[in-house]
């Protein structure tokens, strides 16, 4: 009689402990979760291929086909007055355009990890605000002035 009531009292303890637990547990969680009007939410905005011609020298080396998508915080995009997109795709086309540094001929990881940075600052300055919070590589490719197809239009005979 005594084994029954001993394990009984040991039932009830381990019952109250765990929901003791459960308990803390969950008011634990709750305290850190973040309220969702001050969650920021990710929306990804995928650009065109754009074609950016790489000249050195003085004349055109080849051309870079490149496509990106753009993180934006989505409630800084609602706040614009604009559709962002045309900003973002020039922005893009000016640091592919400008930035001799590269040679896309022989294009480096860390490369990479530099252009988007570059774009991503000059696409935040250009919105006026902390629109754009990473640039994502879909597609890049170099061709050189020698590979490119110069019989698209056929020649009448």
């Amino acid at each position: 009689m005594i084994k029954t009531l001993l394990i009984g009292l040991w039932v009830c303890i381990v019952a109250l402990g765990s929901s003791y637990f459960f308990v803390q547990m969950n008011n634990s969680s709750a305290a850190h979760v973040v309220p969702a009007e001050e969650a920021e939410v990710i929306e990804f905005i995928k650009t065109d291929m754009v074609s950016v011609p790489v000249i050195k020298e003085g004349k055109v080396q080849g051309y870079l086909v490149a496509q990106m998508s753009f993180a934006v915080n989505k409630t800084e995009t609602k706040k614009l007055a604009f559709e962002p997109t045309p900003y973002l795709v020039d922005v893009a086309y000016r640091a592919l355009y400008e930035n001799s540094a590269i040679d896309f001929a022989q294009l480096q990881p860390q490369d990479l990890t530099l252009l988007a940075k570059k774009i991503a600052e000059g696409a935040n300055a250009k919105l006026g605000g902390e629109v754009v919070k990473d640039v994502l590589m879909n597609e890049i490719n170099y061709v050189p002035r020698d590979e490119v197809r110069t019989n698209w239009v056929k020649k009448k005979s």
